[in-house]
């Protein structure tokens, strides 16, 4: 979206799946041939289904055009749609507002992440990700208000992420005791704020291909060390290098994850602090749920049925790291060559 005057521009990108009634051939995808055919039709459930209003009001539709997005090669089927469309209202909106279900049903097509800028202006970006249940977001708040927006989506990001809950369990059934538990999680915490930070000031660039398979082998090993000997051959200061170091690879993760969190021009401070808090306070809350999970669990089955609880969660976690890691491999290893 880009806001000048008093008109609001926008170029989306709509899942082909988001729509009905497009893909006469039943290919799973729409030709050049289908959007131009149903030009008509993909207007009329746009407009439908994308909202746009500010001050609490609707503003007055001026064009909404769909185009394929090929624009070279031979002729083939697209997962997705390129619709323009444009918004007037009476006076400059200062806090426009988007509500829309425009998601697809494929993978990546759960979420709709948006740019929004004023005049073409880099230090007025924002950026807003809209999904089922979050389908609605307000444009250009003050600072306080990107700091809540980015605080719930740390909160969410790291309570709805497999890979990181999974080594926080590791870390945590290493060792028992409040003042080793506190340890190693402030070692991870200080270590992914650093490169999270770094990334978001775009002084730090690597690649997700690179991170989202080391965070995997982080959580195998943390798990492996859990089980090797119980863990004795590590002991807590140990531990808490290996954890600063598996750490430090989390905060790229977050960084590559969020990395529209860079594009918050005059608040990329306030988007960054808040994002980070909402991962402690995130991390905070899956931590204490699972110390009573297993305070509850050692009270019900008592010694010494609850001894193997700790070698029990480190093996599930080697087991699950293990998969996520072939999982995030595979794809980069590419098809075989033939002979």
């Amino acid at each position: 979206m880009n806001v000048v005057g008093n008109t609001a521009y926008f170029v989306v990108s709509v899942p082909a799946s988001a729509l009905t009634g497009l893909d006469d051939d039943h290919s799973g995808g729409v030709s050049a041939a289908e959007i131009a055919r149903h030009s008509q039709d993909i207007s009329l459930q746009f407009n439908r289904r994308f909202r746009i209003s500010a001050e609490g009001r609707s503003g007055v539709t001026l064009m909404t055009m769909a185009w394929s997005p090929q624009t070279e090669g031979p002729p083939s089927d697209s997962r997705y749609i390129v619709v323009l469309h444009s918004v007037q209202f009476d006076v400059p909106p200062k806090r426009p507002s988007i509500e829309t279900d425009l998601f697809g049903t494929g993978p990546g097509e759960g979420q709709m992440t948006m740019t929004a800028k004023r005049d073409k202006r880099e230090d007025t970006a924002e950026v807003a990700i809209l999904r089922p249940g979050a389908s609605e977001h307000r444009f250009f708040k003050n600072g306080l208000g990107i700091f809540g927006d980015f605080l719930r989506l740390g909160v969410e990001h790291i309570l709805t992420g497999p890979d990181h809950l999974l080594f926080l369990l590791t870390i945590l059934v290493g060792a028992a005791g409040v003042r080793y538990w506190v340890s190693v999680v402030t070692s991870f915490t200080i270590a992914h704020s650093i490169t999270l930070t770094l990334a978001a000031l775009k002084l730090v660039n690597v690649s997700p291909s690179i991170t989202e398979p080391a965070i995997a082998a982080s959580i195998v090993l943390m798990a492996c060390l859990n089980l090797w000997r119980d863990g004795l051959g590590f002991k807590t200061p140990t531990r808490i290098v290996i954890v600063f170091g598996c750490g430090l690879l989390h905060g790229l993760g977050f960084a590559s994850a969020l990395g529209m969190l860079t594009a918050n021009g005059s608040h990329r401070l306030a988007s960054l602090a808040g994002f980070n808090l909402g991962i402690e306070l995130g991390q905070l809350t899956f931590l204490g749920g699972l110390v009573l999970i297993f305070a509850e669990m050692r009270h019900i089955l008592r010694p010494p049925l609850s001894l193997p609880i700790p070698r029990l969660a480190s093996l599930i976690a080697a087991v699950l790291g293990g998969v996520m890691l072939i999982s995030r491999v595979l794809p980069l290893l590419g098809p075989a060559s033939p002979h």
